[in-house]
Order: C-alpha cells, then sequence, then structure tokens
C-alpha cells in the first residue's frame, strides 16, 4: 500500500467521482483507476460502489476512509513543520513625516501576496544615520536643512554611507482649523512667535536648527515650544489647538486629509535636501529597490 493510493482514495471518496478526482488531482482516469483496482485487490475487499451517478463507499470503504483521512491528517502536520522560507525584509529608518507612511502603506499594497515583512522606524537624523550604519535599516529617510549640510555629509562620509539626493524644497506652516492664521495664503515669520510650536525632541543635528534665520528672525527667538516624542501627538495637537509646526511642502498632500493646511511663510530661504542613504558597496534588496523607486517619484524632475 502506497501513501499515493490512499491520497487516490480520498480524493474519490470526497468527490464522489472518479473523473472530478482525476481533474483535481490532474492525473488520468484510467491510471486513478488502475491505483484503486490494486488497493481493493490489495486488501482483497471492494471499497467502492460504482453507479451511473459516481462512485459510493461500501461499508468497508466507509472504515477505510476515516484510516486513510487520519494519516493524511498526520502526514499534513508532519510537513508544516518542516522550515519556511524566511519572509524578505524591509528595513527603513525614517525622519518623522506623513509621506513615510502613505509610502509604506502603498509598498504593503502592492506587495501584499508576497512573503514579506516590513519594519519602519521613525526617529531622528541622528539615529536614522546610526541605525543604516548598524544594519537596523537597509535605507534611511532623510532631510537635511542648510545649517546642518556640513556636519551631516561629514558624518555620512565617516560612517562609510552614501547620500543619494531625491529633490530640494522648503520650509512652510502647518495650522490646524483651531489655529488664527488657518485661511492665510501666507504668514510672516514675526507673526507665528505669538503661537507656540510642536517639534520632536532634539538630537544634535536638530540642535543646530536654532542657528536659521527667516527673515532676519533667528528661530532661537522661540520660546513657547512643545517637544512631543509622537507623531500622532503632534497630529493631533495640530488638529485640535493653536500650535503649529515646521515642515517641507512635500508633506502638504498629505497633511491636508487630515484638515491640515500648509502655509508659506513670506521671505523664507531656508533649503531643505531630501534624500536617502545606504551602506557604502552594499547592494539593495529587491524590495528596497522598489521603494527608492517610489522615493524617486516624490520630487519628479
Amino acid at each position: 500500500m502506497q501513501l499515493q493510493q490512499l491520497t487516490y482514495f480520498v480524493e474519490i471518496a470526497e468527490r464522489g467521482s472518479f473523473n472530478k478526482a482525476a481533474e483535481a488531482l490532474f492525473v488520468t482516469q484510467p491510471n486513478l483507476s488502475k491505483a484503486i483496482s490494486n488497493l481493493e485487490a490489495e486488501l482483497n475487499t471492494e471499497i467502492f460502489l460504482r453507479t451511473n451517478k459516481g462512485v459510493a463507499l461500501t461499508e468497508e470503504g466507509k472504515k477505510l476512509y476515516q484510516y486513510a483521512r487520519t494519516i493524511l491528517n498526520q502526514i499534513e502536520l508532519i510537513n508544516r513543520m518542516a522550515p519556511k522560507e524566511p519572509p524578505r525584509l524591509l528595513s527603513i529608518a525614517s525622519y518623522p513625516i506623513l509621506t513615510m507612511g502613505r509610502l509604506v502603506s502603498q509598498f504593503y499594497l502592492d506587495h501584499r501576496h508576497e512573503n514579506i515583512s516590513l519594519k519602519m522606524l521613525e526617529c531622528r537624523i541622528q539615529r536614522v544615520i546610526d541605525r543604516v550604519e548598524n544594519s537596523e535599516a537597509e535605507i534611511g529617510f532623510i532631510m537635511i536643512n542648510n545649517v546642518q549640510v556640513k556636519e551631516i555629509r561629514h558624518t555620512l562620509n565617516y560612517k562609510n554611507l552614501k547620500y543619494n539626493p531625491l529633490g530640494t524644497d522648503t520650509w512652510y506652516i502647518n495650522v490646524g482649523p483651531n489655529h488664527p492664521l488657518y485661511d492665510r495664503e501666507e504668514v510672516t515669520i514675526t507673526e507665528m512667535l505669538d503661537y507656540p510650536f510642536v517639534r520632536l525632541p532634539d538630537d544634535y543635528f536638530s540642535n543646530l536648527t536654532f542657528y536659521l534665520e527667516i527673515d532676519g528672525v533667528p528661530l532661537n527667538r522661540f520660546t513657547r515650544v512643545i517637544y512631543v516624542s509622537d507623531s500622532a501627538a503632534i497630529l493631533s495637537l495640530l488638529q485640535t489647538t493653536d500650535v503649529f509646526r515646521f515642515g517641507p511642502g512635500l508633506s502638504a498632500p498629505d497633511f491636508a486629509r487630515y484638515g491640515i493646511r500648509t502655509i508659506p511663510i513670506r521671505n523664507c530661504k531656508v533649503k531643505i535636501d531630501v534624500g536617502w542613504v545606504q551602506r557604502k558597496r552594499e547592494l539593495l534588496s529587491r524590495e528596497a529597490q522598489d521603494f527608492v523607486g517610489m522615493l524617486e517619484k516624490l520630487y519628479p524632475v
């Protein structure tokens, strides 16, 4: 008796037809009939009653079905013990920005039928760089303003990381419907001194930002600062209070979905370089290449 014979027998019993079983098993009906005939000869008993409407189990066939079904179930459990192919991994470290969540969601939808695990780590630039260097992330998404660029480029070179530019941007003001300037088409930096602004806790590179000036006003003039370590909390504050934040034009459509406006700042000369980093001389996985292709569409040429 062979396991294949039991598989054939169970398939016929459950479908009630040699023809249907042959189609499901991708075998010819003559070969299927021969296998069952050999099984009946070996058991010295009839296990199927043939009729014009198909087949039915004999009493002995019903007993055999219970045994055979149990054996096949046990074989299936044993097969599940075999090591499975590990999922492919896309790991990203990113400067906190709503746009990245949208891209990760789109990547998931595009690859949801593939065996891919996603890991997205949201953190300040310094941690993004560290995580790529330490192989916690395959690629890192960063935004560098003009007072940070020298230090960050030096750090990337020292850590043997490659910077890949995507485009340039500038700062805007993000405000929600409860902010007095919500309906403005443009604001001045002086006007914003009257309102608190929300931001993530500082690291070394973000501290450099306080050397920036906008229209002659240094950012260290802003004394009403709310530090929040959670992007969801920042979003909630923007939606429900009069706080504001500085952010790139890149995220404007993503904020708009939550009723948050992105307003230009008069005479804002802040330059933001947007790009991604990777370890030098290391080939990207297929998943990372696909995601980089999505990043490259953020600033179409």
